[in-house]
C-alpha cells in the first residue's frame, strides 16, 4: 500500500467541496480501507519491528515513543483527509459516508489505543477522539439540516401539476428507507446518543438507541408532512389537491411497510399518519369529482311534478341528463389528458372499481326512471359509462358517445368491489408493494 495515495492530497473543506460527488465516495472509501489497512497490519509490523530494533536501547525507553513519532507522520494524512471531509460542507448525501468513516472508528477505537500505547500515544489518540467526534457532529448536522431543507420546502418546485408524487417526496423516503437499514441504522442510532449525552452530560439517563432513532426519523417524516400539506394548498383546481394527497400519502405508505423503516417506525403509526390520510383523500377525490353529478340524478324533485310527460318534467329531465353527461366528459377528460394523474395501478383500479360502483347505479336507476320521457340519442347506454371508467382509468383515450353510436368497451372485466363509495375512507389493504 502507498501510504501516502493521490486522494489524501486533496484534503481543505473547499478542496473537497470542489470534488465531484462519484470522487468524494470513492476516496472516502478508500479513506477506510487504507486507515484500517494501516492500523491492523502496517502499524502493527512497525511496532514489532521497532520493539526488535530498539528494544534493547535504555532498557526499552525509547522504542515506543520513536514507533509513535514514525507512525504519527503517516497518521497525520489520514486524519487531516477526515477531517476535512467532516468540516465539508452538509449535503444529504454526504450522510451515509460520514457514518461510514465513524462505524469504521468505532470499530476501531480499542485497537487504535492499544497500538498506540502510553504517554508516548497519548496525543495521536487524542486526535483520533477529536476526528471521532467532528464526524459524530458532522453526521448528526447533516441529518437535522436534511429536515430543515423539507421543512422550508427548499427543493423550490411547485407542486406536480398532475396530482402525482414529488420528487423531493420519492428521494426522503428512499433516503430514510437507507438510513434505517441494517447497514446504517446503528451508526446513526449510535452518533444521536453520542451526541446526546455530549450535551446532557454523562450522568443523564440514558436513552434507548432505537427510540432515539425512531424519535429523529419521525420528526423528518413530520417535516415532510408539513411540506406535502403545504404544497397540497397550491393547487387552484379542488379536485387536484385530493388526487395529489391521495397519491403522496398512498406512496408513503406502501414504499415503508414492510421495510425496516416501516418496523422502526410500526405498523399503528405508518396507518394513522399514511395510509388513512390517503384513503380520507380517495374519499374527498370521490366526493367531489364524482358525487356532484350523482346528485344531478337525483328524483326527488322530478317526484314532486305529478307525470313525466309534464313538459316541465320532460325539460328538467333532459336538463339533468345533459348535466351529468357533460360533467361526467368534463371529469373523464382531466383524467385522459393527464390533469389528474393515478401511477399506482393497485390505488387506479380500486378507485375506478369505487367510482364504477357509485356512478353506474346512480345512471340506470335513472334511465329506468325516466328513459321513456328522454330521446334516444340525448343519452348513453349504462355499458357505455362502464366502458368509460375502463379506458379513463386504464389510460386509453377512449370519449362518450350517444346512444346511436357504434359503442365498443375496452378494458377487462371488473373485479369485485365490496365497499359501498361511502366507504370509499377505507380503502381495502393492497398486497403489492411500490
Amino acid at each position: 500500500m502507498r501510504l501516502n495515495p493521490d486522494y489524501l492530497k486533496t484534503y481543505t473543506p473547499e478542496e473537497i467541496d470542489e470534488m465531484e460527488w462519484g470522487t468524494l465516495e470513492t476516496a472516502i472509501s478508500l479513506w477506510i480501507q487504507h486507515f484500517e489497512l494501516a492500523l491492523r497490519t502496517v502499524f502493527v509490523s512497525e511496532k514489532k519491528l521497532s520493539n526488535q530494533i530498539l528494544g534493547g536501547i535504555l532498557d526499552g525507553a525509547v522504542w515506543l515513543e520513536c514507533f509513535v513519532k514514525i507512525a504519527d507522520k503517516i497518521m497525520a494524512v489520514f486524519f487531516r483527509f477526515g477531517e476535512g471531509v467532516a468540516r465539508s460542507n452538509k449535503e444529504p448525501q454526504k450522510l451515509f459516508k460520514l457514518l461510514d468513516m465513524f462505524d469504521s472508528l468505532e470499530k476501531l477505537k480499542t485497537e487504535f489505543s492499544e497500538i498506540f500505547e502510553g504517554e508516548a500515544g497519548a496525543d495521536i489518540c487524542t486526535r483520533f477522539r477529536e476526528l471521532e467526534k467532528l464526524l459524530v457532529h458532522s453526521s448528526s448536522k447533516v441529518f437535522w439540516e436534511f429536515g430543515l431543507q423539507i421543512e422550508d420546502n427548499s427543493d423550490g418546485f411547485p407542486p406536480p401539476q398532475d396530482g402525482s408524487v414529488p420528487k423531493l417526496v420519492r428521494y426522503a423516503i428512499n433516503y430514510l428507507k437507507y438510513l434505517a437499514s441494517e447497514t446504517y441504522s446503528a451508526p446513526m442510532a449510535k452518533v444521536l446518543l453520542t451526541e446526546k449525552t455530549w450535551k446532557a452530560g454523562i450522568l443523564s439517563k440514558p436513552e434507548p438507541e432505537e427510540n432515539l432513532l425512531r424519535d429523529a426519523i419521525i420528526n423528518i417524516m413530520e417535516a415532510l408532512q408539513r411540506n406535502v400539506e403545504s404544497k397540497k394548498l397550491r393547487y387552484k383546481d379542488r379536485i387536484l389537491p385530493q388526487v395529489f394527497a391521495m397519491n403522496t400519502y398512498w406512496y408513503i405508505y406502501m414504499r415503508t411497510r414492510n421495510t425496516e423503516l416501516g418496523k422502526l417506525l410500526g405498523e399503528q403509526y405508518l396507518k394513522m399518519n399514511y395510509k388513512v390520510v390517503a384513503e380520507e383523500s380517495a374519499y374527498m377525490y370521490q366526493m367531489q369529482a364524482w358525487k356532484p353529478l350523482v346528485r344531478l340524478l337525483d328524483k326527488e324533485e322530478l317526484k314532486r311534478e305529478n307525470k313525466s310527460e309534464n313538459e316541465d318534467t320532460r325539460a328538467l329531465i333532459r336538463e339533468k341528463m345533459e348535466g351529468f353527461l357533460k360533467g361526467v366528459s368534463e371529469v373523464s377528460q382531466r383524467h385522459r389528458s393527464g390533469s389528474y394523474t393515478i401511477h399506482d395501478v393497485d390505488l387506479r383500479e380500486q378507485i375506478k372499481e369505487a367510482t364504477v360502483k357509485l356512478v353506474v347505479p346512480a345512471y340506470i336507476e335513472f334511465l329506468n326512471a325516466y328513459s321513456s320521457a328522454l330521446p334516444s340519442k340525448s343519452y348513453v347506454k349504462p355499458e357505455a359509462v362502464h366502458g368509460l371508467f375502463n379506458q379513463i382509468f386504464n389510460g386509453s383515450h377512449g370519449k362518450l358517445k350517444r346512444r346511436d353510436s357504434k359503442h365498443r368497451t375496452r378494458g377487462g372485466t371488473s373485479s369485485s368491489f365490496d365497499v359501498e363509495s361511502k366507504d370509499l375512507r377505507r380503502l381495502g389493504s393492497y398486497t403489492s408493494d411500490m
